[in-house]
Formats: C-alpha cells, sequence, structure tokens
C-alpha cells in the first residue's frame, strides 16, 4: 500500500482533487470548473457524468504533477455538495437524470405537502422534496434498475466499478430521508412517496474501510476511506470537532457551522442540526446557518453589471472607502438562516446617479459578511455553547483580504484565513487517513493551517451600527 492521500472535493462550483502527505503537506491539487444550469427559474442542474470525468481527467493530472501513481495511495476520501438528487442505471452506470443540486427550489411546493401530510419538516432543497419527480420522470426504467444518490454516492459507484452503493449519515441526513429516532432510512416516508427501498444507498461509517476502488478504473485497488459531507468536512478540515468552535465556508454559499459535540440540540428550523460525523456508533453533531447564495451572488453582480473577473471585481471593490448607501440582499435562491423565506430574491437597494461600479462591488461583499453576522448573532440567542474566540474561515472567497476584513470588523472576532482556502479536501483528506490508520481517530492537526489572521479594527457599537443601517435597507419593515 502506498503512504498518500487523495481528496475528491466534489463542490457545487469546482471539482477538486487533492494528494495529501499524510503529515498534512498538500502536495498537489487539480481544479475544474463544474457546469451549472439553470432551464427555468428555481431549477439547478448539473451533468453528472461530466462531473466523473472531470473527476477522472483531475487525478490523472495531480497525479503526474507529483510524478506518482495511482499505487501511491494508501487511501481516498470523497466530500461533496450535500442533498443533491441524482437517478442512474444499475445495470450500465449511465445516469437516467440530470444531478439536482441543493440550490434546486423544485421541492417547494412537495416540501409543504410532504411536512402537512406526512408529518415531515422538509426544506425545499432538501432531496426528498424532489425525488418522487425524478423516479416519475423515468417510469419507462424499472425501479430494481434505478440507483440513487447524492453526488458522493455516484461517484464512488465509479470509483468501484459498480461494486459500493454507499452513503455515510453526514450525507444522508441533508437528503431528508434519515430517520432521527433510528438512524436509519425513514422507512415510513419512502412508503409515503411509493419509492422502491432498493433504490437507496447502503448507509456506511463517515471512515473506515469503505470500498475499494476498482484497478480497471483507477490503475490500483485503493481504499476509498472517506465519504463525507463538504460544509462537515470543512469543519472536521479546520479543527473544529469540540463544542462551540465554528468555521464558515465562503463559496458558492456562506455556510456557518458549529460544533455541539456528542450533543443533538435543535433550537431552530432555520438552524438545522447535521451529523458532524458517526463512525462505530459514535455521533458527532454541529448546527448549520446558511446564506444561501454568496459567491454565485457575486458572479451574478459581476455578469449583470460588467465587472469583470474576480481579479477586477476585488480591485473595484477596493477602489472605493465606502459602498455610499448601496446595499445588496444577497438571495438569488431565497433568504436562508435567520429568515428561512424560499421566496425572497435579491435586491440592490439605494442606488443614486453617484453610484458607481466600486459602490456595487464593495455593497456585494460587504452583504455577505452582513448575512454572516445576522447567523452568528441568532446562533449566540439560540444556544449556550461555549465562545468561540475567532472565526475559521475558508472557501473560494476568502481569497479576498477586503471581505475577510470586512467580516472581522462586523462580527467583532478574529478571522483565520485556512491557509489551503479549501478546507473541504484537507477535511477529506484528513478522514480519509483515519480511515486507514495513518491518523488517530481524534488526529488531523496537521492538515490546518492558517495563513493570516485577520483583527477587528472597528468598534463593537460601530459594528451594530452598520448592521442595523444595512438591515432597515434590505429587508422590509416587518422583517427589521
Amino acid at each position: 500500500m502506498g503512504e498518500l492521500v487523495l481528496a475528491i472535493d466534489a463542490g457545487t462550483t469546482n471539482l477538486r482533487v487533492c494528494v495529501f502527505h499524510p503529515d498534512g503537506r498538500l502536495l498537489g491539487q487539480s481544479t475544474l470548473p463544474v457546469e451549472t444550469r439553470v432551464p427555468a427559474p428555481g431549477l439547478v442542474e448539473q451533468d453528472a457524468d461530466a462531473i466523473w470525468r472531470s473527476v477522472q481527467t483531475a487525478i490523472g493530472r495531480t497525479l503526474a504533477r507529483i510524478g506518482r501513481t495511482a499505487s501511491d495511495l494508501a487511501c481516498i476520501g470523497v466530500t461533496s455538495q450535500r442533498t443533491s438528487a441524482l437517478l442512474w442505471d444499475r445495470a450500465t452506470g449511465e445516469p437516467l437524470t440530470p444531478l439536482v443540486v441543493w440550490s434546486d427550489l423544485r421541492g417547494v411546493a412537495r416540501a409543504r405537502t410532504l411536512n402537512r401530510e406526512a408529518g415531515t419538516a422538509l426544506a425545499p432543497q432538501q432531496a426528498a422534496a424532489k425525488l418522487e419527480s425524478l423516479v416519475e420522470s423515468r417510469r419507462d426504467v424499472a425501479a430494481d434498475r434505478m440507483a440513487f444518490g447524492n453526488i458522493d454516492t455516484f461517484l464512488i459507484w465509479k470509483l468501484s466499478g459498480g461494486g459500493a452503493h454507499l452513503m455515510d449519515r453526514s450525507q444522508a441526513w441533508p437528503t431528508g430521508y434519515l430517520d432521527l429516532s433510528t438512524l436509519g432510512w425513514n422507512r415510513d416516508l419512502i412508503a409515503f412517496q411509493s419509492l422502491s427501498p432498493e433504490i437507496f444507498p447502503t448507509l456506511c461509517d463517515s471512515w473506515g474501510a469503505l470500498a475499494t476502488s476498482d484497478p480497471k478504473v483507477l490503475g490500483a485497488a485503493v481504499p476509498i476511506a472517506a465519504d463525507i459531507a463538504d460544509q462537515q468536512s470543512a469543519l472536521i478540515g479546520q479543527d473544529c470537532e469540540r463544542p462551540g468552535e465554528f468555521k464558515v465556508t465562503y463559496g458558492t454559499s456562506a455556510t456557518l457551522d458549529v460544533s455541539t459535540g456528542g450533543a443533538f440540540l435543535y433550537p431552530d428550523p432555520n438552524f438545522p442540526p447535521f451529523i458532524l460525523s458517526a463512525v462505530g456508533g459514535d455521533f458527532r453533531f454541529c448546527l448549520e446557518g446558511m446564506v444561501f447564495t454568496a459567491g454565485a451572488a457575486l458572479d451574478w453582480l459581476r455578469a449583470t453589471f460588467g465587472l469583470g473577473d474576480h481579479q477586477a471585481f476585488a480591485a473595484l471593490a477596493d477602489s472605493v472607502t465606502s459602498s455610499d448607501g448601496v446595499a445588496f440582499l444577497p438571495a438569488l435562491q431565497g433568504l436562508g438562516a435567520p429568515w428561512g423565506d424560499p421566496n425572497r430574491r435579491a435586491a440592490l437597494h439605494g442606488l443614486s446617479g453617484a453610484s458607481g461600479r466600486g459602490q456595487i462591488a464593495l455593497a456585494g461583499l460587504e452583504s455577505i459578511a452582513f448575512r454572516v453576522c445576522e447567523i452568528h448573532q441568532r446562533l449566540g440567542q439560540l444556544t449556550d455553547l461555549p465562545p468561540a474566540d475567532q472565526l475559521r474561515a475558508d472557501g473560494g472567497l476568502t481569497g479576498s483580504d477586503r471581505l475577510m476584513q470586512l467580516q472581522a470588523d462586523l462580527i467583532g472576532l478574529p478571522v483565520a484565513r485556512h491557509a489551503q482556502r479549501e478546507a473541504t479536501a484537507a477535511g477529506a483528506a484528513l478522514c480519509a487517513a483515519r480511515g486507514v490508520g495513518l491518523l488517530a481517530p481524534d488526529e488531523g492537526r496537521s492538515f490546518v493551517g492558517h495563513d493570516r489572521v485577520f483583527e477587528p479594527r472597528i468598534s463593537a457599537d460601530e459594528a451594530a451600527a452598520r448592521l442595523a443601517a444595512w438591515q432597515a435597507a434590505v429587508h422590509p419593515p416587518r422583517e427589521a
């Protein structure tokens, strides 16, 4: 067996493959974009086969860049966007439907009906609100030919040559199909929806001896030793497994997760509990609040107002000292925590003849920092978890020093930026290393490093005043 750890991070916007040394050093990585289609308002789809082809390409490129082969790998860890939904053909391995992305809102009406008639507590983004429509769209295929899963499940199926149909509970929980009382599949809900239980994957531990890659696929038989959801993976990759420690991942969405350790807490529907990890009967939990569109909202601003590429956008934001009253609400796919309103949409307020592209760009960055403040503030009111002494940050948007400084100023805590930016991949690698015994069950700090800590530069009173002014601009009076 080799010694290196390969992590596959199938995110909403990018597919990333990283190879780590067991001591946590990143040896090489490759990143490829994931194409997203929006065929109608509220519908968000991707091509699962294209993602799989990108995985194969990225693995080959990364190993070639560091002069290694699949035989040098000790294990593979997989992390991915959660509660996407896909059906594929067990016989051919070909997708039967598009990959329906988590942010897709086709399940809004069905979630309401299920909550009323089946006693569920589903959010529209969860797969359980969408799977029936996918199955119905392929009634031409026999149920025993169908396999259901998140994109992680599909990639593990492909890596194993069709030998493993698996999903861990950190991935299963967000689908809406995990039974809280048994932590197995919710047979009552599956029966209520007239779905075949056989289409569901086998539940597995978050790390351990899960499956093995097919040598015909990868070139070597390598243990697939971790399957973990992206936000939970980032929490682990930030060394935030102790109660009260939290991180924000600034990517397509901006997601705040706080560990609750072994305690299951459910303080508010807008801050759902998640399984952080489940290994050998040891369950750890976290709470989450999400800004549904963060990087995606900035991409929309760039495209709509001609604000250039990411570097040009950052330069525009840096060119002004104030947004001069311009305020943006990043809600292209609804308004997440603490509001929980899927019907709210993005809005730009306070424009005047003096407003320029710099003010709009800065307003976009500020909006993400303000939304994170709303989430953090409300979580503090809902729980009595030990207070954290810093916010740990990761994700593509953390490359913006301006955003990180804004966040430190407005939240009133130091912001520690992960050196590798994408803590999700580091978390998946760390978990896989635990799964094959390269690391002890609670070991992994060697994978965690921060390249800069941004200290708050304004007073708490000024931060509160700025948040209040932004809220007054973007929220209707009934929500202020």
